[in-house]
């Protein structure tokens, strides 16, 4: 028995089909991409800009560590783009918040700390941004200060991370009379001046050395109206 044929289909019949068949690819490209349009151009770097990433080139970040001299509730940190930095409802000494964290120049340029006598979770405008975090809001701010950063933070240890290595650390404790910021570069333990893993360790406190739960140097900080040192055991 011979097969039945479909009957040649006219040429403006093909044109629409093609026609049809092309459309249908084109809409569905734009339904799985979008519309893309081109990306706005940077705008020149300051001169401020400009000198601060040279200063921290190589340097997009590290490791952020954070505690308290007090029982401090609802800290928000920002950074100068009013982004939110870090926030904890609360944290009690010693204990201490460790992670990683990013920024342009390597650090932020400066810090908004902000605390309260209460908490409450709410978004803080970061996520219709895109961005991830959630800041706390509610009851009376005790706390509201904003400090340098990369100003602060010397040439030498950056010269030396670039040369030699090691893992840059922010680190911030909260005073009730403002916070306090430190650094230093992490390596191998035994490395470090002091018999420790710490290199170039500077700023306003730096963190007692305890090793295997033993107390091996106990830590300080200058306190920040009065400019007196302190130790402490954490």
């Amino acid at each position: 028995m011979q097969a039945l044929r479909s009957p040649p289909l006219p040429p403006s019949s093909i044109r629409r089909a093609l026609l049809m068949a092309t459309g249908g690819f084109l809409l569905s490209a734009c339904g799985l991409g979008g519309s893309r349009t081109a990306s706005a151009p940077k705008r020149p770097l300051s001169a401020e800009d400009a000198q601060l990433m040279h200063k921290f080139r190589g340097l997009r970040g590290g490791q952020l560590r954070v505690d308290s001299l007090f029982r401090v509730r609802g800290l928000n940190i920002f950074d100068e783009d009013g982004h939110l930095f870090f926030a904890t409802a609360g944290m009690t000494p010693p204990h201490r918040a460790n992670s990683s964290y990013g920024a342009d120049f390597g650090v932020p340029k400066f810090l908004r700390f902000e605390w309260r006598d209460k908490t409450e979770m709410e978004p803080d405008g970061a996520l219709k941004r895109g961005l991830p975090g959630r800041a706390f809001y509610g009851g009376t701010i005790l706390g509201n200060y904003t400090v340098p950063i990369a100003s602060r933070i010397p040439e030498s240890l950056l010269e030396d991370r670039r040369r030699n290595g090691g893992g840059f650390r922010l680190k911030i404790r909260i005073h009730p009379d403002g916070p306090l910021i430190g650094w230093d570069l992490e390596r191998g333990v035994g490395t470090g001046p002091d018999g420790s893993k710490f290199h170039h360790a500077g700023g306003d406190f730096q963190e007692a050395y305890i090793y295997n739960g033993k107390v091996l140097r106990r830590g300080w900080y200058i306190h920040p109206k009065t400019g007196q040192r302190f130790e402490t055991d954490y």
